[in-house]
This record gives structure tokens, sequence and C-alpha cells, in this order.
């Protein structure tokens, strides 16, 4: 593994970034324009403090400290992490994300913790996952005393799977990763795109055909939903269609709904596509976790 350390940090900070620009117009309609809320300020249903991470900020920090090295995944720790975030109540949380974590703390086999009704197709994984482009193609897992060599795939599955069981969840958490591991590995838009796209052929023509529509939708017609098929075509969307990180979060922000979700997404993309310095200075001195993922990021390429 050879990524830039800046375009790593840039992926994690544009997450926190996208998630606390969001926070406020979470379940809000439109904004009058695509620039309408443009700063970094508290308020929402969740009364939010100005930077402060919401509960895609807080489970990508699980992720990352289950990451030992880039050949090295610990699910006890992730577990661990995950719900000792859960029962510290924990303002904003899925109800997807509640009843995986439930069964998780009841001991149930990781890969049957998440609901696979089709009522449960959230976005908790996707929001979470992109630490996990930081891993190897082949992965030594632990877990309860057990560790096991695992291609990457298999082990983004049972990530997943711990929270969200439903097959459109698992094969945007795939598809997503896919596009992260292009852009750190320093491909063009249109390749990480297509990596995407191939990705998803592989996967699911469900998911292929709306990422096919990507490029053609407005923002007046970009779905922000929770869904999680709609949040990583809104992250796609929105890396795609503007040539700076700050634009790119501002306008998939400003379509309210799961506004938060939807720009830590895009703020991965755009982050590890611009680097660490694309993130306004303003809206980085506001961010709750910026120093602890900065020593997070560290602490991994020093195990490189």
């Amino acid at each position: 593994m050879s990524y830039s350390q800046d375009k790593v940090l840039g992926m994690l900070w544009g997450l926190h970034a996208g998630d606390s620009l969001g926070a406020p117009l979470e379940f809000l309609p439109p904004s009058r324009a695509w620039n309408t809320h443009t700063e970094i300020v508290g308020g929402g249903k969740f009364n939010w403090r100005a930077g402060e991470a919401t509960d895609d900020t807080d489970l990508m920090l699980c992720v990352i400290k289950s990451i030992q090295n880039s050949g090295q995944f610990s699910f006890d720790t992730l577990k661990r992490e995950m719900l000792a975030w859960y029962e510290s109540n924990p303002p904003d949380i899925g109800t997807t994300t509640i009843k995986g974590l439930r069964n998780l703390e009841a001991g149930l086999p990781l890969r049957d913790c998440g609901f696979v009704n089709n009522e449960f197709q959230g976005n908790g994984s996707i929001m979470r996952v992109a630490p996990m482009a930081l891993l190897n193609e082949i992965v030594t897992t632990s877990y309860q005393g057990r560790e096991q060599t695992l291609p990457l795939q298999e082990v983004l599955v049972t990530q997943t799977k711990m929270t969200h069981g439903h097959q459109h969840c698992v094969h945007t958490d795939l598809i997503f990763v896919e596009a992260v591991k292009a852009v750190l590995e320093g491909e063009t838009k249109q390749n990480v795109l297509a990596r995407a796209l191939r990705k998803a052929c592989q996967v699911s023509p469900f998911i292929e055909s709306r990422m096919e529509k990507i490029l053609s939708t407005s923002w007046n017609d970009l779905s922000t939903s929770g869904f999680c098929v709609d949040t990583l075509c809104a992250g796609l969307w929105a890396f795609m269609k503007y040539d700076s990180l700050e634009e790119a979060l501002i306008a998939v922000v400003n379509k309210g709904d799961d506004s938060d979700s939807c720009g830590a997404v895009a703020g991965v993309l755009c982050g590890a596509f611009y680097g660490s310095d694309s993130i306004p200075r303003r809206w980085l001195q506001k961010l709750e976790f910026r120093d602890e993922i900065r020593d997070q990021i560290q602490q991994f390429f020093a195990k490189v």
C-alpha cells in the first residue's frame, strides 16, 4: 500500500467536513439554491454545535481504530468501539444501525446482525466504510481469538453486515470502496467513475443503472435520501460535477434530507482527490475530531 498520507488525511477530514457542514440541514427540504448554506454552523434538529461530529464521523473513527495496519483488521476492536459509541446515547442514530448494534450486543454472529428486510436499506455503513480502502487485497482478521486470512471483499461484507444486512447496503459499500481506492491510487475522475461502474456491473445491475444517470442529473433532480444507493450516487455526483471540495460539499448538503451523510460520502472522495489543503481553513478549524483524525492517520502510516 503506497497511498499518499495527505490524500488519506484529506479523505477523512473531508468526511468530517461534509458531515458537519450538512448536519444542520438534515431532514430539511432543499435550500433555495445550491449555495445557500456555505458555513459550518450549529443548530438543526439535534442542536449540533458548530463542527460537532454526527454518527457519520463517530462510526468512521470506530472503523479506523480497528485497522491495525494495511494487512490486519480487528473485528473485536470494531465491535467494542461501536458498542461503546452506542452505549454513550448518541443523539442521532439510524434505525437500521440501532437494530444491528442490538444484535451485535446480544452476541449474534457478525454477519447475522444486520437486518435484510427491504425497509432496512439505509446508509449507516457506507458513511463509515471509507477507512477500509486502506486495507490490502488480502487481510488478516481477528475475532474472539480466531485469526483468518481473507480477501478484502469478504472483510468488507462482514463489516457491512454487522449492522446492515440488505444486499443493496453490501453492494454500495463494495462499489464505494472501489471508488475510494481509485481516487487514492491517483486515477482521474473519469476513471474513478468507470471503476465504480465496473464494480457495480459485477455486483448489482440495479445500482449500475442508477449510477449511469449520475452525470446527467441536475442539482434540482438529485436525491439525497438515507437510502444507501441514493447516498452513493449523491456522493459520486458531487465529486464528478464540481472542481473543488468546497463547491461539491456545499452543493450536495444544500439538497437537505440526509445532508450530513451525503456530505460525508462526497467529502471522502473529494478530500482524497484534492488532498488535505482542499478543506477550507475556516471549516477545518471547527471540526471536533480534526486532531484525532490527524493522529490516527499518523499512527497508521507509522505502521506501513
